[in-house]
């Protein structure tokens, strides 16, 4: 639990990051600082946070951040976390992940995500854990722009290992800024 708030600190803080045209230098800016600024200009942000309440507890954060390749194409890294429990039964993952992300259309995505995902599960005085791969790939579509959107996705593992207690195909909902 300490990792991912943590990492969860870490990305809004990255969020929060913003820039200053005006370096102090007469005149303009200096190439060091333009390069530097265009690089920030490709990078975006995004990912997904999930919370329901009733017989179990369920929290799922999804901090992803990505470089845009072209202006159709970004690759990135992002980390998956998810925690659905009571009193009884405890069921967490946790995963880093990397991905490539193509606009097909305006609106319209394709993703490749491949990540390691570390289970732990507690039943009864019990403790299991175990890790998978998967390499997730789909469809989604986004609405908004390169300055913030909503987008959806219906992603399906390719690997299919056995150890997998997911349900496939993946529906994922979240928000995106830069891409």
């Amino acid at each position: 639990m300490k990792i991912s708030l943590v990492a969860l600190g870490f990305f809004l803080s990255v969020c929060a990051f913003s820039q200053d045209d005006d370096y102090g230098v007469p005149g303009g800016t200096s190439r060091a600082k333009k390069e530097k600024s265009e690089f920030a200009d490709r990078l975006f942000f995004g990912g997904g946070l999930g919370l329901a309440f009733g017989d179990y507890l369920v929290v799922n954060v999804n901090p992803q951040v990505g470089y845009r390749l072209k202006d159709w194409l970004g690759a990135g890294v992002g980390l998956d976390y998810n925690y659905i429990g009571n009193s009884l039964y405890k069921f967490q993952t946790f995963g880093p992940s990397l991905f490539t992300r193509a606009k097909a259309w305006d609106k319209v995505l394709g993703q490749l995500e491949f990540t390691q995902v570390f289970v732990t599960e507690q039943f009864e005085g019990q403790t299991f854990k175990y890790n998978f791969p998967a390499c997730l790939a789909g469809i989604g579509y986004q609405e908004g722009d390169e300055n913030g959107g909503f987008f959806i996705m219906l992603l399906y593992d390719v690997i299919q290992d056995p150890k997998s207690p997911f349900v496939y195909p993946v529906f994922r909902a979240g928000f995106s800024i830069g891409f």
